[in-house]
């Protein structure tokens, strides 16, 4: 293999130590010299390595991405000006055989010295933090959908049927007949009928019918407990959503632009930018970018044969906002994203239609922050040529 990078190191990351090796050497097929130490994670330690790899003139260092273990060593390794390199542990999987963390550090400098490792996108710090608050928002979302069904499990092994007259009962009404339980209330019709508000259209007495279960103590225990929960949660969303507006002030432009897309709403737009960024540097094409995002689907042939395969995993936050947005576009008056949507529905494949609509998103998407236009309808444009305009692109 030819020999690309002169002086460089491959790390092993775990959790309380790192492995460094280093290979130093010419460009020609002569053996490197290799060095290896091994250092702690504390900081003090962690500077320590930096530079004794300044000391060897080291250019570039390839770590692989071990859950959040490599972003303390990534963060006070990137200031000394190193070309840093994460890679997928997927992809630098070492053959079959003896294995140490020596070994993994020394098969990472040599897939780097031979150029054979794709780094993966690592942001700027600020994007960073953006993702970190995004993400966060999502699991505590995730966090309260499970704790809401808790409490339907509760009411329904109570056999409170709330829910058949409520559509949310987690809303106003909702959160104070389920206190009623909570309180010990002896509950009738004319309490209920003066808790409920009046655009409830079932009457006090379909409402008391519902709550007439058997709430046992532990039950009435557990529901308290879930209730505040969901309050506590509710209140780390909204902070949270505060958060993310405040370091979004600085790529308001990228972000009132993407909202004038069909279908991509406020927390879309916030995923894009802080998953993407506020530029496509890192992403040569629109089709490298679809790849990561995990919207395009995979190659798979054999014996000239080429068979159809699902789409590649790509990132799961990305992916998840655009294929939302994709359903909501399929079903809003923009004529083209309804026509792509109801063609695949013609065939009982609305999933495939609403990856497709994701996929032209995400196209969409990438020309404006690429070219920092405005997005028109294509439909709208007195000019159909895709290099003309930005638009829904052509397949």
């Amino acid at each position: 293999m030819e020999v690309m990078v002169k002086r460089c190191a491959g790390i092993d990351v775990h959790k309380k130590t790192i492995t460094v090796c280093t290979l130093v050497g010419s460009l020609n097929r002569s053996k490197p010299k290799k060095q290896t130490k091994e250092f702690d994670t504390t900081t003090r330690d962690l500077q320590a390595c930096a530079q004794w790899l300044e000391s060897l003139d080291i250019t570039t260092v390839l770590m692989e991405s071990t859950g959040q273990y490599w972003r303390p060593v990534w963060n006070i390794l990137e200031p000394y000006g190193f070309k840093m390199i994460l890679a997928n542990a997927q992809h630098i999987k070492q053959v079959p055989g003896r294995k140490t963390d020596m070994r993994d550090a020394q098969w990472i400098a040599e897939l780097g010295r031979c150029g054979l490792v794709s780094g993966s996108y690592v942001p700027e710090r600020d994007i960073q933090d953006l993702r970190q608050l995004t993400r966060h928002r999502s699991s505590v979302k995730e966090d309260l959908t499970r704790r809401k069904n808790q409490v339907h499990d509760i009411l329904q092994r109570s056999n409170i049927k709330l829910s058949s007259y409520l559509s949310d009962i987690f809303g106003a009404t909702g959160q104070r007949l389920l206190s009623l339980f909570i309180n010990g209330e002896v509950i009738n019709e004319q309490l209920i009928e003066e808790t409920i508000s009046k655009r409830v259209h079932a009457s006090p007495r379909q409402l008391f019918e519902a709550m007439n279960g058997s709430l046992t103590t532990i039950n009435r225990q557990l529901l308290q407990l879930e209730l505040a929960t969901i309050r506590r949660l509710t209140d780390e969303i909204k902070e949270c959503e505060q958060l993310i507006e405040e370091h979004l002030q600085p790529y308001e432009d990228l972000y009132l632009r993407l909202l004038e897309i069909s279908g991509i709403s406020q927390t879309t737009a916030q995923v894009v930018i802080a998953e993407v960024g506020p530029t496509v540097g890192a992403f040569e094409t629109v089709e490298r970018l679809a790849s990561w995002a995990g919207l395009c689907p995979g190659s798979y042939e054999s014996a000239g044969i080429q068979y159809g395969s699902k789409t590649t995993r790509g990132n799961r936050y990305l992916k998840a906002a655009l294929c939302r947005a994709g359903l909501t576009a399929g079903r809003s008056n923009h004529q083209e994203f309804r026509a792509i949507y109801f063609k695949f529905s013609e065939r009982k494949q609305k999933g495939k239609g609403v990856v497709a609509l994701a996929h032209k998103l995400l196209r969409i998407v990438y020309m404006l922050i690429k070219t920092g236009e405005t997005y028109t309808p294509w439909q709208q444009k007195k000019d159909s040529s895709y290099g003309n305009s930005i638009g829904v692109p052509k397949n």
